[in-house]
């Protein structure tokens, strides 16, 4: 850790320069001993540039802060101070100046009684206070008094109210309504009793406390957060809601029916207990990646700690953030983005602002990338770390305003496209800084891109008569993404593996067609196209097409009409474990087609009945004949023929 570097005064306020973790920020001194005592908290004028009022515990005074600490208090309450007593809670009315009502929260000197007032602001002054609240103290102790206040986004007042440390059990006492101890109290600005609590006509809004110290809600959401602290008990960070119960004393809220106890988002397990006090969530401006997260303040271990973003997970684990000389007894985000520090209330009397440092790129980004690969870059900083905006970018380019690194996967377009140019801006309350480079891509070669076959088209059949069976091939064109050239090769075959001694791969140039000489024999065959651009290639889509060629043959030179019965060679031959038998029939007729063995004896009848004329075929599969000659025959009307195939296996 980087404790302070040096230090200087300038109109009275002392400015410290830090670092910690990473994060830099400045810390002015804004008001300091003598001239205020022992602060419990502040409080911030709504609408103003940051004006707020001091409390001090132990003098139950009340300042104005407008620059300078006001020579005259605001209001000066007589408070019991012994033990963690004194002035413990302070809020602004939020229509202020139209409602120009100050809220304290204080243990009074007279009877020890938990007091809260209101206080009319007339020109810095407060003057008519109005008793809004009393909690009789009816013990001894001087602990666990709670007091923090805020007005929530529904306008109306709350309070926490700690047990009181000698009877825990007010913590789960709602009996009549009277016992105001151990609980979250919701209250109109004028101290009524709201419609919609969540116990009809009474005061309370969560119970089960044992000593809240810090009390919050998330601008954003409306959430309502509170810290139980204490040096000698739990500390926890409990997220709370309509009429909660926090279980304590454990086992007494184990037996009072009430709703499950909240899970907090954080427990301190320590024996010495860290004395948790203020809590904020962040919403400002001044420090980008603080926001949505939650600050939280100790006082027997002097630091600030963050959490993770809220409502993101259940659980917050803490990271130091800022540490000091003496405790801490509140922390609030100002108007301006800023963080203030109260360093009190026993020891220490300081108002501490910690402000942003204008961000500064610290380091050259990356200005290579290659195409269809992430690029990354996660800038550095000097200064307070910013948010970042791409003022200009090449398209797809994104900032993870999680890691806010920049993220990008270049297309071919951009690698082909020259340098491309980014424009980055960093901004934090402090300031902004720009940083203009410009990324060159390499290009990585791309296959041509997908294109289709026309002809022949599936299930198309090609007719040959006393002809050579010619079959032109034909198929849409590719692109190639680089601009590189393609040339194309068929591929046909007479099996859908195509890995028969048959196929045919025939190289077309960069032409779309292309005419090829088939076997003289009726058969199916399977086709399909590739196209490459010399360093990889594309197949056609959809894929595989099947089409037929039918050969027939002339009876005589002049009767070229006159188609004669055809019994072809089966394909493949041999075969293992199924080959294709074609035959012509010159008109319809009644037809057997049959396999038998050396012997004569019948293996297989694949067809027998009436067909009509055209061209026939049958699959022949017979796995479990053994390897061998076979025979297949084929009778029809005034035809008979007789043809040999062999088995492999």
């Amino acid at each position: 850790m980087n404790q302070l570097l040096r230090r200087f005064s300038l109109i009275g306020i002392v400015i410290l320069p830090a670092i910690l973790h990473g994060q830099e920020y400045r810390v002015d001194t804004l008001a300091r001993g003598p001239r205020i005592q022992l602060p419990s908290t502040i409080a911030f004028l709504p609408g103003s540039e940051g004006e707020f009022f001091i409390g001090e515990r132990n003098t139950g005074r009340v300042f104005l802060y407008n620059g300078t600490v006001q020579s005259s208090p605001f209001c000066a309450i007589p408070v019991e101070d012994e033990g963690e007593q004194g002035l413990l809670g302070l809020v602004v009315h939020p229509s202020y100046p139209d409602s120009p009502y100050v809220y304290v929260y204080f243990v009074r000197a007279s009877d020890r009684a938990g007091i809260l007032e209101r206080y009319r602001d007339s020109s810095g002054i407060g003057v008519s206070p109005q008793l809004l609240l009393f909690i009789a103290r009816r013990d001894d102790a001087t602990i666990n008094n709670g007091g923090p206040l805020r007005f929530g986004p529904d306008g109306n007042l709350y309070v926490a109210v700690g047990d009181h440390g000698v009877r825990p059990s007010n913590a789960q006492d709602t009996l009549g309504g009277r016992n105001l101890r151990g609980k979250i109290l919701r209250l109109t600005p004028w101290g009524s009793v709201p419609g919609d609590n969540p116990y009809p006509r009474r005061l309370y809004w969560c119970t089960g406390l044992r000593d809240p110290r810090g009390l919050t809600f998330d601008p954003a959401t409306g959430l309502l957060y509170v810290m139980e602290g204490g040096p000698h008990d739990v500390n926890e960070i409990i997220r709370l809601s309509r009429g909660a119960n926090l279980g304590w004393p454990a086992h007494l809220a184990e037996t009072t029916g009430e709703k499950t106890r909240p899970q907090p988002l954080y427990v301190a397990h320590n024996a010495d207990q860290l004395a948790l006090t203020g809590i904020a969530v962040y919403r400002g401006d001044a420090f980008p990646r603080l926001r949505g997260r939650i600050l939280f303040a100790g006082n027997v271990e002097p630091r600030l700690w963050i959490g993770p973003r809220v409502g993101l997970i259940d659980t917050t684990v803490p990271e130091p953030w800022y540490r000091s000389n003496t405790g801490f007894a509140d922390v609030q985000v100002g108007p301006d983005g800023c963080i203030y520090l109260v360093s009190g209330p026993y020891q220490g009397s300081r108002i501490l602002r910690l402000s942003p440092v204008q961000p500064q790129f610290a380091g050259p980004p990356p200005l290579t990338a290659t195409q269809g690969v992430s690029y990354r870059y996660t800038p550095e900083f000097q200064g307070t770390p910013p948010e970042l905006e791409l003022l200009s970018a090449p398209a797809g380019m994104t900032i993870d305003s999680t890691t806010w690194s920049l993220q990008w996967a270049p297309s071919n377009a951009q690698a082909l496209g020259g340098p491309q140019k980014v424009s980055l801006r960093a901004r934090n309350g402090a300031g902004w800084a720009d940083q203009h480079f410009s990324i060159t891509v390499e290009n990585v070669n791309d296959p041509p891109l997908t294109f289709s076959i026309r002809r022949p088209a599936e299930g198309e059949e090609s007719r040959f008569l006393g002809e050579e069976p010619y079959v032109v091939f034909s198929w849409n064109t590719s692109i190639d993404p680089d601009g590189d050239s393609v040339e194309y090769v068929v591929h046909v075959d007479t099996v859908l593996s195509f890995d028969s001694p048959a196929r045919m791969d025939v190289a077309a140039g960069k032409a779309d067609s292309i005419r090829i000489l088939m076997p003289s024999t009726s058969r199916p065959y399977f086709w399909y196209v590739t196209a490459s651009d010399g360093k990889a290639q594309t197949s056609s889509s959809p894929g595989i097409s099947q089409f037929n060629v039918v050969v027939s043959r002339l009876l005589g030179r002049e009767k070229a009409s006159h188609v004669e019965s055809v019994l072809e060679q089966n394909f493949p031959n041999p075969f293992n474990p199924a080959t294709t038998l074609r035959y012509t029939l010159p008109r319809a007729g009644y037809v057997r087609l049959t396999v038998f063995n050396l012997l004569g004896q019948e293996v297989a009848r694949l067809f027998e009945g009436t067909q009509p004329a055209g061209t026939h075929y049958f699959e022949f599969a017979k796995a479990d004949l053994p390897s061998g000659i076979y025979f297949y025959r084929l009778i029809a009307p005034g035809f008979s023929e007789t043809r040999k195939m062999v088995i492999a296996k």
